[in-house]
């Protein structure tokens, strides 16, 4: 009598104690959800300023494509460098000036660059801003 007593006991601290896990974990998923911002990644960004353009890949022979995440700061008319991965800024934060478009603060946004070698130290480049949450096209400036 007293093993099925100390069974049902069991069985039930153990069902409370993986419905608690349940509910923490749902709270920690939505809390980082909720918290963190969300952007897309430097490949999606490259890849929707080929599109914007209809790179084909014998187009982008001799060309380097890069893409930084930047963040505008409208009162010094900069734009801080975001690490990718944290999404934060390092602790001694790069910056890069801010193109000429109008921004809201704190808005992130890639600077996908894309640059054609021509003959010695002579290129040509292409600049695309991307909006890093909406994945919108935001500015693109032809040489």
């Amino acid at each position: 009598m007293k093993t099925l007593h100390f069974q049902k006991l069991s069985v039930k601290v153990v069902t409370i104690t993986l419905f608690s896990f349940g509910i923490i974990g749902a709270v920690l998923i939505g809390y980082n959800y909720f918290t963190i911002p969300h952007v897309i990644s430097k490949q999606q960004s490259i890849v929707i300023a080929i599109r914007a353009d209809n790179w084909t890949q014998q187009d982008l022979e001799n060309t380097t494509v890069d893409a930084e995440l930047l963040q505008a700061k409208l009162s010094n008319h900069m734009a801080l460098v975001i690490n990718e991965t944290t999404l934060t800024t390092d602790p001694f934060p790069r910056m890069a000036p801010l193109p000429p478009r109008v921004f809201e603060e704190d808005q992130m946004f890639w600077d996908v660059i894309i640059k054609k070698h021509l003959k010695g130290m002579e290129y040509e480049q292409w600049q695309y801003l991307i909006d890093a949450k909406n994945s919108t096209m935001l500015e693109k400036m032809d040489p």
